[in-house]
């Protein structure tokens, strides 16, 4: 069923992204950068969600970022031409053409409405409604009026610490040649995981001196 031009990532679906970006009931979703804003959408459906909590630590960490570096998901200034295709039965990310992802997107729901009933619609406006600000902060529509909150930020320390185990003394080795070689995702995504390791070593130590 999958496009013959998806790109496999190296790299399984982090278990927690679907209820990070607050997808559920789909197997299939797209993730990429529209409108100023981080988007999930699954060929119905579509809601933005945060981009430092989620959508920044996935992309630019070091396990992807070298992977994705060719790909345009989207800025501020431009339409995405590709997107991040994530199969949450197989826990697989493709990634692939915009147009392609988002027509693959529609056929998994080729026997459902189009439009909302409007019994659904009023359960939806019934659920925003219900919802607290943290819930939506968590989900990234607050997200301009101030920092993450702590639960936010739990969920995107166990992100990091998933893909973190994904990293290999290969693809650390291909990173430190690319980078060799002037390559500035490589240069910028190493200089990110050591200020990392020294932020957690600096934290050690004040903990061990406490």
């Amino acid at each position: 069923m999958l496009g013959t031009h998806f790109i496999e990532l190296p790299v399984a679906m982090p278990p927690m992204l679907p209820g990070m970006v607050g997808v559920n009931n789909t197997q299939y979703f797209a993730l990429y950068y529209q409108g100023s804003k981080a988007t999930w959408s699954n060929g119905r459906a579509m809601a933005t969600f945060s981009y430092y909590a989620v959508y920044a630590p996935l992309i630019e960490h070091i396990t992807l970022a070298i992977h994705l570096k060719s790909y345009n998901l989207g800025s501020d200034d431009e339409l995405p031409e590709h997107a991040i295709l994530c199969d949450t039965v197989r826990h697989k990310m493709y990634v692939g053409a915009y147009k392609e992802i988002d027509y693959f997107l529609l056929q998994q729901h080729p026997h459902e409405p189009s439009q909302l009933t409007a019994q659904e619609f009023e359960e939806a406006v019934k659920a925003v409604e219900s919802m607290t600000l943290e819930q939506m902060q968590r989900l990234g529509m607050f997200e301009m009026f101030g920092n993450t909150n702590p639960q936010a930020r739990l969920a995107t320390t166990e992100l990091v610490q998933w893909l973190d185990q994904q990293i290999t003394e290969e693809l650390i080795q291909q990173y430190i040649q690319l980078a060799n070689r002037g390559n500035w995702t490589a240069i910028m995504a190493l200089d990110t995981l050591k200020r990392r390791i020294s932020e957690a070593k600096e934290h050690q130590q004040q903990s061990e001196n406490n």
